[in-house]
């Protein structure tokens, strides 16, 4: 089945059945502007473990499931995006409360979740939103049920927030993978279930996976207000590596509205990854290193206009990146193939996107074949080169809905 796009007539239509301003529909692209539905705003909840287990609650059971659900289009966005970030930061630090029943969980309960958290978060490294989507809905699931209908310890309660935290905030992230949407409701009821584990660095990297969500379906400036609310709230707060990896977020944000404060934002990373002393970094982190930097500066360079030094860059991230990493590689070889089409380095071009190609292929994410379709289009008008008509031809065959 390939992707349809109502006509401009049949969109306002669908506004004015749905209540939805008829600006809106100039204003974002489709299906963006389905985010408006007054039906669809996020349900407000108070910045405690209730308001937590309430949110949650919303995404589990009828609401995360495999197929996209209609709220996880529930967007924020100006005014109603920094509220929810500032309240988020000022709320007062609640400890999990205990629900206690005729059971208590224990330790070899709350560590079995942590482990499953963990090997999903790997699990998405190496294959992308496809399995995740639906491994994520169930495990959180049964996190939810744990925290509704078990008793435990203030100590555990907080750990079990933190696991759903993670867990909601890798199904919103598989959500962005494979359908291209930013899903805000999701996203935020992550941040909720985070502020009731008492953990602001988690709170803060779940910003930073919002961030690039909302950047890459093209909000920019909303990502910017993210990270930063992330950096405030992480600061002094968690280690160097952290805090790195929240500025290389801002960095993307910023590049991508052309703000050369980027670069800044990049050196000071670069800055707080070499000073790294023996702090124990939390465990969500490890993504984060010298080739991931790299990669950020890279397509950093290429946002700004630099598509020679974005090459060069791209080349030294791939020479440290882990084999195991194959979303990431895939996508860094798709913007570094338009890195060398925008030198006119056609037939290289080609090569290069054909290896990301090839990664694209074996994963089931589908955002790493968004970069490559972007670039056959515009090697449309070249098509009399065989090395394009055959990447064309390729691509066109193995993900022909994105045509």
């Amino acid at each position: 089945m390939t992707n349809r796009t109502p006509d401009e007539v049949t969109q306002h239509v669908i506004a004015e059945l749905l209540g939805i301003t008829a600006d809106a529909v100039g204003r974002y692209p489709w299906p963006g502007w389905l985010a408006l539905d007054p039906l669809l705003q996020p349900t407000p909840h108070r910045w405690d473990a209730s308001g937590a287990l309430q949110a949650l609650d919303e995404v589990s059971w009828r609401e995360v499931t495999v197929e996209l659900h209609r709220r996880h289009f529930v967007q924020l966005t100006g005014g109603a995006l920094t509220a929810s970030l500032w309240s988020w930061l000022t709320a007062d630090p609640v400890a999990a409360g205990q629900i206690v029943h005729d059971r208590r969980l224990g330790e070899t309960a709350v560590a079995h979740i942590e482990d499953r958290v963990r090997r999903l978060r790997h699990a998405d490294d190496i294959d992308g939103g496809g399995q995740v989507l639906s491994e994520t809905a169930l495990s959180l699931q049964m996190t939810i049920r744990l925290l509704k209908d078990r008793g435990y310890s203030d100590a555990h309660g907080a750990r079990l927030y933190g696991a759903a935290a993670d867990l909601t905030r890798m199904h919103a992230w598989a959500i962005f993978d494979l359908h291209d949407t930013c899903a805000d409701g999701t996203f935020k009821t992550a941040l909720h279930s985070a502020h009731a584990a008492s953990d602001p660095a988690l709170g803060a990297h779940i910003l930073a996976f919002w961030s690039i969500a909302a950047s890459g379906t093209g909000r920019p400036a909303d990502a910017e207000a993210m990270t930063a609310a992330a950096l405030s709230a992480a600061r002094g707060r968690t280690t160097p590596r952290v805090e790195a990896m929240l500025l290389s977020r801002r960095a993307r944000a910023r590049a991508r509205q052309n703000d050369p404060l980027a670069y800044a934002d990049l050196d000071r990373s670069a800055e707080l990854l070499d000073a790294r002393g023996h702090e124990e970094d939390p465990e969500w982190i490890y993504w984060f290193d010298r080739s991931e930097h790299l990669g950020a500066l890279a397509s950093t360079h290429l946002d700004m206009g630099h598509p020679d030094r974005a090459e060069r860059t791209y080349a030294d991230a791939a020479a440290l990146f882990p084999a195991d990493r194959a979303r990431t590689q895939a996508l860094f070889l798709s913007r570094r193939a338009e890195a060398q089409w925008r030198q006119g380095e056609a037939e290289t071009a080609c090569a290069t996107a054909e290896k990301a190609l090839d990664l694209t292929e074996a994963i089931s994410s589908h955002r790493t074949a968004g970069p490559l379709h972007d670039l056959a289009r515009r090697m449309r008008t070249h098509e009399s080169v065989p090395a394009i008509r055959d990447f064309r031809e390729r691509l066109a065959t193995a993900f022909p809905a994105n045509q």
